[in-house]
């Protein structure tokens, strides 16, 4: 039961931490800067990255609920088998590119690596930071796929 909800709500659960700890980053960084004089560089950096792994993750949300950007101007005036057809394409097409987009960012992890390329702030391999791409497209690759599965299994 427990890891059933965690399945239906991990990218709610990890984007509400996030963006938690992004808030508590900026507003620590504000009272250092503002109070102290002494700003948080790194906060920046922690800020900068979790934002972009709140993103996919978000995205990620969205292909699950099917409430990503979608033009139905054509699709409302298809007979339903058509319909499914056509969200059938649009899924695979989908994750075609998330597949595609997750093993470039493999690749730059494994050149981040091979280059020992470190973040700015913080001084840490770049390649933690961009483990985001490869992770988050295929938690989004999931989601479209398992996504068209429902709505094969509505269909019939």
């Amino acid at each position: 039961m427990v890891f059933r909800w965690l399945a239906d709500h991990l990218e709610e659960l990890l984007g509400a931490t996030l963006l938690t700890l992004m808030a508590i980053l900026a507003l620590a960084n504000v009272v250092t800067r503002y109070i102290f004089h002494f700003p948080l560089a790194f906060t920046e950096e922690i800020e900068v990255n979790a934002l972009v792994w709140l993103t996919l993750f978000g995205t990620s949300m969205a292909f699950r609920r099917r409430h990503h950007l979608r033009m139905l101007f054509f699709q409302d005036r298809l007979p339903d088998k058509m319909k499914t057809v056509l969200n059938l394409g649009i899924s695979l097409l989908g994750a075609s590119l998330f597949i595609t987009l997750g093993y470039l960012g493999y690749l730059q992890i494994l050149e981040e690596k091979i280059l020992e390329i470190t973040s700015e702030s913080l001084d840490l391999p770049q390649w933690i930071y961009t483990l985001c791409i490869p992770i988050g497209c295929a938690l989004i690759v999931f989601r479209i796929l398992q996504a068209a599965v429902v709505e094969l299994k509505e269909k019939n």
